[in-house]
């Protein structure tokens, strides 16, 4: 007799922590889940905030904005690069800095 009781008990001992060891790893999975959804959000609003930044700075009334208040500006250069009629001559933007033909001299 006191062995089925002792088997009947340790039946309920490891039936429970069983059912510990299973809500244990559910809480686990569920905080991870949790997590997963919170850097979900923040990356979704980190995303939207990257678009609005990419069509506030792409659009057009900035660029020309940009081009106008920029120091470079545009000149012809002194002779053509290429004796090729059929293209227009390139412009070629001053910033100061030394020019092709002071370097090629």
């Amino acid at each position: 007799m006191f062995f089925r009781f002792g088997a009947a008990l340790a039946l309920v001992v490891v039936i429970a922590l069983c059912g510990t060891g299973l809500e244990t790893q559910n809480l686990w999975l569920k905080r991870s889940l949790c997590q997963q959804k919170y850097r979900l959000d923040v990356l979704i609003e980190s995303q939207a905030a990257i678009r609005l930044e990419t069509q506030r700075l792409g659009a057009p009334a900035k660029l020309f904005q940009a081009l106008e208040q920029s120091s470079a500006s545009l000149r012809r250069p002194a002779k053509a690069l290429r004796n090729d009629r059929r293209r227009a001559s390139l412009l070629n933007w001053n910033d100061d800095s030394p020019s092709l033909e002071s370097a090629l001299q």
